[in-house]
């Protein structure tokens, strides 16, 4: 079996701790240290964090903008839904998948609540909000995940 990228961060924590922790000779060099193996606990809790979260936020960004295809013309919805037709699974394809998606959202907002208030508008407007709240909700659990929160 080989190491996982967790298992490297862990090891390397560990040589601090144990290693190198122990040889520092002044106060601010162990707290530096210290710090550094809490930076590495919170980036072991984020990878295993990250991947579902935007797996979530893809998912729900997918919806909206499929609801807003019956409500709005915009080729660029189109687009952008058959070019996340299959949702990545790591972290840095997901980022720019949802990216692209996320832009979509301002001028969709602005064209719903400029238009009129039919009922397929309304539910987008909505729908709009649900995701923004639960981005919201999404973006705390990344920034409170190992032993840091911002």
């Amino acid at each position: 079996m080989q190491p996982d990228a967790i298992d490297i961060l862990n090891g390397v924590k560990h040589i601090i701790v144990n290693m190198l922790l122990p040889e520092l000779q002044t106060e601010q060099t162990r707290q530096q240290a210290m710090l550094t193996t809490v930076l590495l606990d919170h980036v072991v809790a984020r990878w295993r964090t990250e991947v579902p979260l935007l797996q979530e936020e893809h998912a729900e960004l997918r919806a909206v903008l499929t609801q807003a295809l019956a409500v709005t013309p915009d080729p660029r919805l189109r687009e952008t839904l058959q070019a996340s037709v299959t949702t990545p699974t790591t972290a840095d394809p997901l980022r720019g998948a949802n990216e692209r998606m996320r832009c979509l959202l301002p001028a969709l907002h602005r064209a719903v609540n400029a238009t009129g208030s039919d009922a397929p508008q309304q539910a987008l407007a909505a729908a709009i909000q649900t995701y923004l709240r639960n981005q919201h909700r999404r973006d705390l659990k990344i920034v409170e995940v190992g032993a840091l929160g911002w």
